[in-house]
């Protein structure tokens, strides 16, 4: 008897070690290929490519913020997030800074991503159409081939 509990045990230990190291993997996000963000003020717009294979992976960021820290460890760009325990909400990317009735506002054309409530928002850049995103910057996907556009909204 004792032999098939050590089995069991053994098997399950196992088991336990496979599944925690899958579930750190993130297999919605490409870590290979270019992916476009776009910081977009009125009709001035900022682009940044990024090598996705060069995005670390495994650390706490996922998704835009995984990218965000990437280029800001780049020095390419700055910015700062609150979490109010439901993930990332940016106050500030680059010069775009929340402030005034301003809000930053997220683009994407990952469909996985879009908002799908009747307060969706497309806008339209270089001819090409995005959704406002339906999940937090540290949610979001990233995709090889994709464009995120971070822009403000206004409310009166």
């Amino acid at each position: 008897m004792k032999k098939y509990a050590k089995l069991i045990t053994a098997i399950l230990l196992v088991s336990l070690l496979a599944i925690s190291l899958f579930a750190c993997a993130d297999p919605g996000n490409d870590t290979q290929g270019t992916m476009t963000l776009v910081l977009l003020d009125g009709d001035v717009a900022q682009e940044y490519y990024v090598d996705l294979s060069k995005v670390p992976s495994g650390n706490s960021s996922s998704g835009l913020m995984a990218i965000l820290d990437y280029l800001q460890s780049e020095g390419r760009l700055t910015y700062t997030a609150q979490d109010y325990g439901y993930g990332a909400y940016l106050t500030q990317v680059g010069e775009l800074q929340e402030g005034e009735g301003k809000y930053i506002y997220i683009y994407t054309d990952v469909e996985a991503d879009f908002d799908v409530t009747q307060y969706a928002v497309q806008i339209t850049y270089k001819g090409k159409s995005y959704t406002n995103s339906g999940v937090n910057a540290s949610q979001m996907t990233v995709k090889a081939n994709c464009t995120i556009v971070i822009t403000y909204i206004t409310f009166d």
